[in-house]
């Protein structure tokens, strides 16, 4: 029995799509097909469907957003699971503080809004980070100095050992600079997360939210298909500090200026092209690849290597 029988004949009742290209899910509008696609709507579909998966021994992938990963392009074998639950709620307001929780599936930009009328005061940031909640926790999401984790109380998780929900508090996150326990622990399957905001007056959030808006639109290569930032910053050095005094007082330098000072700004692997307006993007000119994304991956990291002395690792995920 394939998959495709397995799948319908043991849930008649769920909109499986089979050999369905994630193109159409990537923000990168790279990948090739999925064996087997759904997008759960509620959290119990997933759960039945990721403990079947270990009962039958399927290979499965959980995406989000698909906004800072590179789907191979051959696809994916297996079940590729989108979490669509995306449910908002307050848990409790004061005058100066507001408790809420959010579902996995909900897109970043949606979640900010929704505070941001609220009054609620520490996401603002984040208003144009792609993709969606589950995502930006797995990987920890930064705005400048801010990390999502920086506001969390704790992450509802499916554990897949134990085939029980558990809450984790931010302390046993382990969050860190692009890092969470879920990168380590596979087992734990993101299902939602509770924040702690402090109040302020809905405007005066809403004039963030639009100056962080305003900020990505001027230095961010939005009009064109990408997964964000390529490369983590790295960590700042003595060779760094003698090179570029400028950031001498900072803990990392920034990628994309390393990249541009490598006079790199616009060099391309077939489709695939380092941004003109922020050498921290890579962008799709229109039929680019994951192997020209693996290419050029390459070629970048050589030349810092090369001219700097410095290791750059990549902030995205690589999906086959």
């Amino acid at each position: 029995m394939n998959l495709e029988q397995l799948f319908t004949q043991h849930f008649p009742g769920y909109n499986f799509l089979f050999n369905y290209s994630l193109q159409n899910k990537s923000y990168f509008k790279i990948g090739g097909p999925a064996e087997v696609f759904f997008a759960a709507k509620k959290a119990q579909e997933a759960i039945d469907l990721l403990v079947f998966c270990k009962e039958k021994d399927i290979r499965f992938t959980i995406i989000g957003g698909a906004s800072n990963v590179v789907i191979a392009d051959e696809g994916i074998s297996g079940l590729v699971l989108s979490l669509d639950f995306a449910d908002f709620s307050v848990i409790s307001e004061t005058d100066q503080d507001l408790l809420i929780r959010a579902e996995a599936g909900i897109k970043t930009a949606n979640l900010v809004g929704k505070a941001a009328a609220l009054g609620g005061s520490g996401l603002e940031g984040f208003i144009g980070v792609p993709g969606v909640l589950g995502g930006a926790i797995y990987n920890n999401a930064h705005y400048l100095k801010a990390l999502i984790s920086d506001v969390i109380v704790e992450v509802e998780a499916f554990d897949l050992e134990s085939n029980n929900i558990i809450n984790i508090s931010r302390e046993k996150c382990e969050f860190a600079y692009e890092q969470s326990i879920f990168q380590k622990n596979k087992n734990f399957i993101i299902f939602s997360a509770t924040f702690a905001l402090k109040k302020i007056s809905p405007d005066q959030v809403k004039q963030l939210v639009r100056d962080s808006i305003a900020k990505r639109e001027k230095t961010q290569p939005l009009d064109l298909p990408s997964c964000g930032c390529v490369f983590q910053n790295p960590a700042n050095t003595d060779g760094l500090r003698q090179l570029f005094p400028q950031f001498a007082q900072l803990e990392f330098v920034p990628a994309g200026f390393l990249i541009e000072a490598a006079g790199l700004k616009g060099i391309k692997e077939g489709d695939i092209q380092v941004s003109e307006k922020h050498a921290a993007f890579f962008v799709n000119l229109g039929h680019g690849t994951a192997k020209d994304v693996v290419k050029l991956v390459e070629k970048v990291k050589a030349v810092v290597l090369e001219k700097f002395g410095v290791i750059l690792k990549e902030e995205i995920f690589y999906l086959k």
